[in-house]
């Protein structure tokens, strides 16, 4: 422990710490927080309720994360009914996509709704802890999401979070594992939601992509964003990569602020980029995925779907990391043109 800093204390929470709350009202009432802060100027929400995502995310003050018109709603609200999902989608930092579908809805022997059910599940065996490790303090939090179906799949997700005292950076790690005895075909993407006011006219993304695809014809610009524009169309961009290693990042260069996010690409090789620049619905989202932008029918006839072998486990690490100030911002866009570079 940091016996020096400890000295000028009385009580570490004063630094770093995990609250857990309860909502009390609206859409999210009774929904279940744990809000982590550190000394860093780093502050999150993880949302047990909702699959253990992330839902707000600020810096000394400054927002990053995009929130929806229809703020935090709860799990039991969920409607799996086609043309509904617009109307119970949160946003937030990180919304997990998946396990059974990811992008349009779709019918195939039972519903698959836009991006799954997997963060409207509510997370099990829940807790937080917090610890000295040598001199720096620990921020964890770990739980289950089990995705099952009566004569079906059972998938789990047994994910933990965690930071530091000093720490810029978050780091996710999950465990899906299938306890069927059948293989299952599965899909994930992980949404990245970046809003103002880090993401704005000054704003620019850049990814470790070797290929970038247009998915429609309003998609034309990957890079730069833009003023809010009404009724503005979204642009959708799948980027490939060869680096083993996945990034993809985002900068205002007038706050002189920027995040990444990190990614191994063995079982995320894609990764896809959401660009909405329409007024009141104004977001950007870095999204790495094992698909490439199709819904379950389309992968599954394509023959382009993962499959989790029964009683298997994967592990996959992510890492969000915020960039404060011109120098690691250029760091990290050096580093990102190195592995652009790279070759399998």
């Amino acid at each position: 422990m940091d016996i020096k800093l400890l000295k000028k204390i009385g009580n570490v929470d004063q630094l770093a710490g995990i609250r857990e709350t309860l909502l009390l009202r609206g859409r999210g009432e009774q929904i279940h927080m744990a809000e982590f802060y550190n000394a860093a100027g780093l502050r999150f929400s993880v949302v047990p309720d909702r699959g253990m995502d992330i839902y707000d995310l600020s810096y000394k003050g400054v927002n990053f994360s995009f929130q929806s018109k229809n703020g935090l709603t709860s799990p039991q609200a969920f409607d799996a009914e086609e043309g509904t999902f617009a109307e119970q989608w949160s946003g937030g930092m990180l919304v997990t996509c998946g396990l059974d579908n990811v992008g349009e809805y779709c019918e195939n022997k039972g519903v698959y709704p836009v991006h799954g059910r997997y963060s409207f599940i509510p997370a099990k065996n829940f807790g937080t802890e917090t610890y000295w490790k040598n001199e720096d303090y620990i921020l964890r939090a770990q739980g289950e999401v089990h995705q099952t179906k009566m004569y079906g799949r059972h998938l789990s997700n047994r994910r933990r979070i965690e930071t530091g005292l000093w720490n810029k950076t978050i780091k996710i790690h999950d465990t899906i594992t299938n306890f069927e005895a059948e293989d299952e075909p599965f899909m994930l993407l992980y949404h990245w939601n970046f809003g103002y006011p880090l993401l704005d006219e000054d704003s620019f993304v850049k990814v470790s992509s070797q290929q970038v695809e247009p998915q429609n014809d309003h998609s034309t610009e990957p890079t730069k964003m833009k003023l809010p524009v009404d009724g503005a169309e979204e642009e959708l961009f799948l980027h490939r990569s060869c680096s083993e290693v996945g990034m993809g990042m985002i900068w205002n260069e007038h706050l002189h602020l920027g995040a990444y996010v990190k990614y191994d690409r063995a079982h995320l090789p894609q990764m896809m980029e959401w660009k909405m620049m329409k007024s009141h619905d104004y977001v950007l989202a870095l999204e790495p995925c094992n698909t490439c932008g199709w819904n379950r029918i389309e992968a599954l006839e394509k023959d382009a779907i993962a499959v989790l072998p029964a009683y298997s486990s994967i592990e996959i690490e992510l890492e969000i990391g915020i960039l404060d100030g011109e120098k690691e911002i250029n760091r990290c866009r050096e580093k990102m043109e190195e592995m652009q570079g790279e070759r399998n």
